[in-house]
């Protein structure tokens, strides 16, 4: 009887140590800036982005896991071994390959390391940056004495309260910062020399037009909103357009050829490409000048598109993309004219574009991908 007590425990306590250790981590990455250690990276976090994802993964963007611990602009990583061993990266010229795997691998450029620590050391340009993606819906929503919106982690950037008739959003899809600011300095853009500044901002990551538009939308991040890039259409929680309508004001979207998001409780017009001249940029802005001239809003959304693709065709340093983006200051600067007064206005891109062999592409956590244009202002 002595004995199958004995035999029953053990199995017991093997079990235990079983489900014990199914419990701790696998593997364990160290989050450090200037050697103190801040965070970790877990392979239960790597696991679990890989197992939500809509796609067969076997590593996921180092840069997710640098954002989640509250990392947008970064100069410099530095992976240390077990053997104090490093190897240092300029973040940006790796920043859309680095990637790490459920084993706890950091795959950058084809190379695999097995860091035990990757020391993160932030841009200087980061503590300069105020304005945030997430501030656009707070800032509307408080210009337009609406409640405000209640996961918002944005804020409102204008401190008092508008009241204005009118409001309008206008998103300009893949507008670098830099090349947006060289053509303002070159005299290529009249209508933003009327601004002393044009703001810098912080998008979200991943930096691609889903994730962008929940965060501009609901004033929160990815983790709260639950739009984690590509394959993500609808956010369940409120939004600036559902906050507008529960209020009974009108709302209405002018988009191109397509949503890349639900625009709940928003009146949509998809513009196309009409004419069959391969843009849609025209066609919004020739039904956003109707909209205005003939049934305007209290809420109107704009978004042209046509930067953005010829930013992915040609690169961010190419004609096409450049003659885009003047073509489309000049459309600004006639909705602008066209508008009633006391319409509160805010004009932002959703995320940057670097170059890449193919012509150019976004969704990275570096520079020119995370920052962009913000403008506040009203008539």
């Amino acid at each position: 009887m002595r004995q199958n007590h004995k035999k029953l425990f053990l199995i017991v306590s093997l079990a235990l140590i079983t489900l014990l250790s199914a419990c701790q981590p696998k593997w364990e990455i160290q989050l450090a800036e200037a050697n103190e250690i801040l965070g970790n990276i877990q392979y239960k976090d790597v696991v679990e982005y890989i197992e939500k994802s809509d796609k067969e993964l076997q590593t996921i963007p180092l840069g997710q896991f640098l954002y989640n611990s509250d990392y947008t602009l970064i100069d410099q990583v530095t992976l240390i071994t077990e053997s104090n061993d490093s190897g240092s990266f300029n973040w940006d010229s790796i920043a859309a390959d680095a990637a790490i795997s459920a084993e706890g691998e950091i795959l950058i450029n084809g190379e695999g390391y097995q860091p035990a620590t990757i020391n993160v050391e932030p841009s200087p340009l980061a503590d300069t940056i105020e304005y945030s993606i997430m501030d656009i819906a707070p800032t509307v929503a408080q210009m337009m004495d609406l409640p405000g919106l209640p996961d918002a982690v944005g804020s409102a950037r204008i401190s008092n309260t508008g009241d204005y008739e009118h409001a309008v959003m206008i998103l300009l899809d893949g507008v670098q910062y830099e090349k947006l600011q060289s053509l303002v300095n070159a005299g290529e853009m009249p209508f933003f020399e009327r601004f002393d500044t044009i703001e810098q901002g912080i998008t979200v990551f991943p930096p691609v037009t889903t994730s962008s538009t929940a965060a501009f939308l609901t004033g929160a991040p990815p983790q709260a909103n639950g739009v984690f890039g590509y394959g993500y259409r609808s956010t369940e929680l409120t939004t600036l357009f559902d906050v507008a309508v529960e209020a009974g004001k009108t709302v209405k979207a002018v988009e191109g050829y397509g949503l890349a998001f639900n625009l709940r409780n928003a009146d949509v017009t998809l513009s196309g490409d009409l004419d069959n001249n391969g843009y849609t940029n025209d066609n919004v802005f020739e039904n956003s000048m109707e909209v205005i001239q003939t049934e305007m809003p209290d809420l109107l959304y704009i978004h042209f598109h046509d930067v953005d693709d010829m930013g992915h065709e040609f690169g961010p340093n190419s004609e096409e993309y450049e003659t885009a983006l003047i073509q489309v200051g000049g459309h600004l600067a006639e909705i602008y004219d066209a508008l009633p007064q006391n319409t509160f206005i805010v004009i932002f891109a959703d995320h940057g574009m670097h170059t890449t062999n193919e012509g150019g592409n976004h969704g990275t956590l570096m520079s020119l991908d995370m920052i962009i244009p913000i403008l506040f202002f009203s008539k």
